[in-house]
């Protein structure tokens, strides 16, 4: 069976063009089990770095990595990034 293109209309109104924040960091994917979690990160040079707990993003350090968020924490508060829906 041949496989045909989808038609232009569809394939526009299926795709929409979004930017992506630059004000903060953003979470792209966590990876690993429990305590060997790391998470990938856009930080806000648009540079995207794989992290863990410990390391420093964007001035704030990795606190803490859940299945789907992680938090940073900057001058003893701590912030939580999840991933976009």
């Amino acid at each position: 069976m041949a496989q045909t293109g989808t038609p232009p209309q569809i394939a526009a109104t299926a795709t929409t063009q979004a930017p992506l924040p630059r004000s903060r960091p953003l979470l792209l994917g966590v990876f690993g089990r429990d305590q060997h979690r790391a998470a990938l990160v856009l930080k806000k040079n648009g540079r995207t770095e794989a992290v863990g707990i410990g390391d420093m993003v964007d001035g704030a350090q990795v606190v803490a990595i859940d299945q789907n968020r992680i938090a940073l924490a900057r001058r003893g508060a701590a912030q939580w990034i999840t991933l976009p829906n």
